[in-house]
């Protein structure tokens, strides 16, 4: 018979397997309990064991990265009261003085401390112990991991909440007159608003750029509105959008993009840029809204009095594996300057009333 034929397998009982593995122990319930808490333990090599060889489970959506901490700066907090953020917002003047002028001019520096308020975000993951023998992949690590990013997605949503809040409030207290504020320090250090671009009616101080009726994004809505940042003597190279209104975008003619912006984007690249601009996609953010922020330094901060725990929560007489995951942390914008925002005509973007429950 060649070597390259097929040889046939001497075919083995039953009986047999039974005699040769007859000596073996068998596993006590208590064994079984201990390799069973051996499994959960062990995250990084026993299910990835179990799982060599095997198909990934299919996979429902991409995974969520959250930006807050791109918007804000994250400041971990000591145990104890909570201290106060000091901020320095009189700007200081030069003078021209007469040499026979005996008048020295001062401009004092007014301090003012803003205190933060934390909150908590909090879930509680569970999965059913059948499932750790039925699934062949980590259900633990799965569920842990999709809650994770439930908690990302509040912090984000709280943040959309935040910058509308901020951008509004700015330009309720500049007041109605175009250029000219109302409160002392509120306005624009360098510049006037004036001619930029009309933003809502009874609120033309606020960085807000109108997109009209039927309109889709156009370069000169980011140029309005990085300009409204501009005039506060700073600078702006994020927008925080959602992905349906990026595509607006990929519309873009080609007298106003060239021929490598178009290039690139029918070779299948994925636009992450724009002239100066970052663009960071979310689904947090609401359609027909789209958020321009200066770097995080200049905007606001994130304290932390502890990130993200996990302890066992597991509810044994119902047959489930379980685990509280929360975090205290706040918010705060300390410089509204250093925000604007474009806003498309029929927006689902209401300033305070953001629905999270969902998320």
């Amino acid at each position: 018979m060649s070597d390259y034929e097929y040889k046939g397998r001497k075919a083995i009982s039953s009986a047999d397997y039974e005699e040769k593995l007859k000596d073996l122990p068998k596993l006590t319930k208590q064994a079984k309990t201990k390799r069973l808490e051996a499994i959960l333990a062990d995250k990084k090599n026993a299910m990835q064991r179990i799982g060599q060889g095997m198909i990934g489970p299919i996979q429902i959506r991409l995974r969520y990265e959250g930006i807050v901490r791109n918007v804000l700066v994250e400041d971990t907090l000591e145990r104890g009261p909570l201290m106060p953020y000091d901020i320095l917002d009189d700007l200081g003047r030069a003078y021209v003085l007469n040499s026979t002028d005996s008048e020295v001019k001062i401009t004092p520096f007014e301090g003012k401390q803003a205190f933060p308020q934390l909150f908590r975000i909090a879930s509680f993951p569970r999965i059913r112990k059948e499932d750790l023998y039925y699934l062949r992949v980590n259900a633990v690590e799965y569920a842990q991991d999709e809650t994770r990013q439930a908690i990302q997605k509040q912090e984000d949503a709280r943040l959309v909440i935040l910058l509308e809040n901020a951008i509004t409030d700015l330009g309720a207290v500049r007041g109605n007159v175009a250029g000219f504020s109302n409160t002392i320090g509120a306005g624009q250090t360098g510049g006037v608003a004036t001619g930029i671009a009309a933003g809502p009616s009874g609120a033309v101080n606020e960085q807000t750029v109108l997109v009209g009726a039927g309109n889709s994004l156009e370069p000169g809505d980011f140029y309005n509105a990085v300009t409204q940042i501009e005039i506060n003597q700073l600078e702006a190279s994020r927008v925080l959008a959602h992905p349906a209104d990026i595509r607006d975008l990929y519309t873009w003619d080609i007298n106003v993009t060239g021929f490598r912006f178009k290039d690139e984007v029918f070779a299948g690249g994925k636009i992450t840029t724009f002239g100066e601009f970052q663009i960071q996609r979310s689904i947090i953010i609401p359609q027909g809204e789209l958020f321009l922020t200066a770097d995080p330094e200049f905007v606001g901060v994130m304290p932390v009095m502890y990130s993200l725990d996990v302890e066992e929560n597991h509810q044994v007489e119902q047959f489930y594996k379980g685990w509280v995951m929360d975090e205290l942390i706040g918010m705060l914008v300390l410089n509204g300057r250093g925000l604007a925002r474009i806003l498309k005509a029929g927006s689902t973007a209401v300033p305070g009333k953001l629905d999270v429950s969902g998320y």
